[in-house]
C-alpha cells in the first residue's frame, strides 16, 4: 500500500509511518504516539492517522534546547 498525502491549505498531511520515517529519523510509531502526549499534532482521517508535515517539523524544532554556557 502506498502512502497517501492529503493537501491542506499551507501544509501537507502525511501518514504516521511516513512522518516517523522522514521527520523523526526512522523511529518506531510507538515513539510518535508517546510524543503526542507532549503535543505532537495528528489527525485521524478514515481510521488512519496523519500528521501535518510543516506543523510537525515546527513542533519538533521548537523542542530543541541549548545548554547554558558554563561560568
Amino acid at each position: 500500500m502506498s502512502d497517501v498525502r492529503i493537501e491542506i491549505p499551507g501544509d501537507m498531511l502525511v501518514s504516521d509511518s511516513e512522518f516517523c520515517a522522514t521527520v523523526l529519523g526512522g523511529v518506531h510509531r510507538r515513539t510518535a504516539k508517546r510524543l503526542e502526549l507532549e503535543g505532537l499534532p495528528f489527525i485521524m482521517v478514515g481510521g488512519r492517522k496523519y500528521r501535518p508535515l510543516r506543523q510537525g517539523r515546527a513542533w519538533l524544532a521548537a523542542r530543541i534546547t541549548a545548554r547554558k554556557p558554563r561560568r
